[in-house]
C-alpha cells in the first residue's frame, strides 16, 4: 500500500493536502457490510425458529462490531481528508449529509412497523417509547435501562435498531474534535496517544462496571462503555490517511483477524465477563486488521469480500439491516405451521424485497438530489458527496459511507 512511491508526511505540525491519501472505491468494504450483515440476519432467526441461539451464530454482536470499526475508520478519513482539501470541515454540511442519508429510509420503516403492529393487533405499551427513542437516536440508552436481564424495553421489531442510535450521538461530537484537537495538522504520535488514552478509558470503565448478567444490558448498549470500537476505526484512518501504516505482516495480521473472529462468532456469550473485561478489545483489534488488511490489494483473504453477492448486499446493507426485524416478527405473528425452511426463506425474500424498493424508491433518490446541494456548495471544486457514492450501513454500519480510501483520487 505503501510502496507507491509518495514520501511519507514530513515531521512537522503541518499536514498538506498532497500528503492525504483521496478517496476512491473499494469494493471489499461494500463486501464487508455484506458479509457482515448475513450474520446479523441470520443471529436473529431464533425470531422465527424454534432453535437454542447456540445452533444458529449467538456471536452476531462480532460483526456488529466490524461495523462500528468501519465506519469510526471511512468517517474520520473523510473528515480529515476535507479538513486538508479545504482547510476546515463543513460541520453542518457533514450533519445534513447524514440526516438526508439515514433518516428518511428509518422513518419508513418506523411508521410501517408501528402501523402493522396497530393493525394486526400486536402494539402494546412499548411501541410509542420504542417509535420516539428509535427516531430521536436514543434507543440504545432506553434498552440500557432496561429492568431485567433480557434488555427487552423495545418493542418487537426495533429491537436491532439501538446501534443506529449508538452511533449517531458519537458522530454528533465526532466533527468537533477532529476540527478542535485531533486536526489533520497535529502530529500524528500525539492522535495517537490521545485516541490510545481514550480507549483505554472506555475499556477500563467497562471492565469495572460488570458486575454480572444484571450489568450486560447497559454496558453492551451504551455509548460510554462501547465508543472504544468507533475509536480504533478513527486511529486507523488517522494513520492510513497520513501514509503512515505499516508495510509488513499486514496480510498476516489480517488472517489472524479473520481466524479470531471466526472462533470467536459461534462462541461468544453476551451475559459473562468476557466481552466486558478484553473481549470487545480483541474482536475490535481483530476488525481493524481486516479493515487495514482489505485495504492493501496483496491479502489473498480480500477475496471473500470481493465476491458479487456480497458486495451488491453491502450496497444495500442499511436498508436490509433496518427491515429484517419488522420482517421477522410479521412471519412469526402470520406463520402458524409452515416448515423451518420456508419461514427462513419467506423472511429473507420480504426483507431482501423491501430493501430493495427502499434502495430504488428513496435512499438512490435521495442521495442524487443530496449530490447536487454538494456540487453547489462547493463550485469548481470536488464535492465531498463524491466520495460517498453508493449505498451503507448500516447499521449500521455506518449507512453514510460505503465509498473507500485508494491511493487515486477521484474523478
Amino acid at each position: 500500500m505503501s510502496s507507491s512511491g509518495t514520501a511519507p508526511p514530513p515531521a512537522t505540525n503541518q499536514a498538506p493536502s498532497d500528503h492525504v491519501r483521496s478517496f476512491g472505491q473499494i469494493r471489499g468494504f461494500d463486501g464487508i457490510r455484506g458479509v457482515g450483515v448475513l450474520i446479523v440476519f441470520v443471529s436473529h432467526l431464533e425470531v422465527i425458529l424454534p432453535l437454542p441461539t447456540l445452533l444458529v451464530i449467538p456471536g452476531g454482536t462480532v460483526s456488529l462490531d466490524m461495523f462500528f470499526v468501519l465506519s469510526g475508520f471511512l468517517i474520520t478519513a473523510l473528515l480529515l481528508r476535507e479538513q486538508a482539501r479545504f482547510g476546515t470541515i463543513g460541520r453542518l454540511a457533514f450533519y445534513r449529509r447524514r440526516v438526508l442519508r439515514l433518516l428518511p429510509a428509518l422513518l419508513v420503516v418506523v411508521v410501517a412497523a408501528g402501523l402493522a403492529a396497530w393493525a394486526f393487533g400486536y402494539w402494546d405499551q412499548r411501541d410509542w417509547p420504542s417509535i420516539f427513542s428509535v427516531s430521536f437516536y436514543y434507543s440504545n440508552y432506553y434498552v440500557a435501562q432496561s429492568p431485567n436481564a433480557f434488555c427487552a424495553n423495545l418493542a418487537p421489531g426495533y429491537q436491532a435498531m439501538w446501534s443506529m442510535s449508538f452511533e449517531e450521538q458519537f458522530y454528533m461530537i465526532w466533527p468537533w474534535i477532529t476540527v478542535v484537537l485531533l486536526t489533520i495538522r497535529v502530529r500524528l504520535r500525539t492522535v495517537v496517544i490521545v485516541l490510545l488514552g481514550l480507549i483505554a478509558a472506555v475499556s477500563i470503565h467497562r471492565a469495572l462496571a460488570y458486575h454480572g448478567v444484571q450489568s450486560w444490558c447497559y454496558l453492551f448498549h451504551a455509548t460510554d462503555s462501547r465508543a472504544d470500537s468507533i475509536l480504533w476505526g478513527s486511529l486507523l484512518a488517522h494513520i492510513w490517511t497520513r501514509r503512515r501504516e505499516p508495510t509488513r505482516g499486514v496480510a498476516t495480521a489480517g488472517w489472524i483477524g479473520l481466524a479470531a473472529l471466526l472462533v470467536l462468532m459461534p462462541t461468544t456469550n453476551l451475559f459473562g465477563p468476557f466481552l466486558y473485561r478484553g473481549g470487545f478489545i480483541l474482536i475490535d483489534v481483530a476488525c481493524a486488521a481486516i479493515v487495514l488488511a482489505v485495504l492493501d490489494a496483496s491479502w489473498k483473504g480480500g477475496w471473500l469480500f470481493q465476491q458479487k453477492p456480497f458486495v451488491a448486499l453491502g450496497l444495500v446493507s442499511y436498508g436490509f439491516y433496518l427491515w429484517h426485524m419488522p420482517v421477522f416478527y410479521f412471519v412469526r405473528r402470520f406463520d402458524t405451521n409452515w416448515p423451518l425452511w420456508l419461514r427462513v426463506v419467506v423472511a429473507f425474500a420480504l426483507t431482501l424485497g423491501l430493501t430493495v424498493a427502499s434502495w430504488f424508491l428513496l435512499e438512490r433518490p435521495i442521495m442524487e438530489w443530496k449530490d447536487r446541494l454538494e456540487r453547489r456548495r462547493r463550485p469548481g471544486e470536488e464535492p465531498t458527496r463524491v466520495l460517498t457514492l453508493a449505498g451503507e450501513p448500516a447499521p449500521s454500519v455506518d449507512p453514510a459511507l460505503p465509498l473507500v480510501p485508494s491511493d487515486k483520487p477521484t474523478q
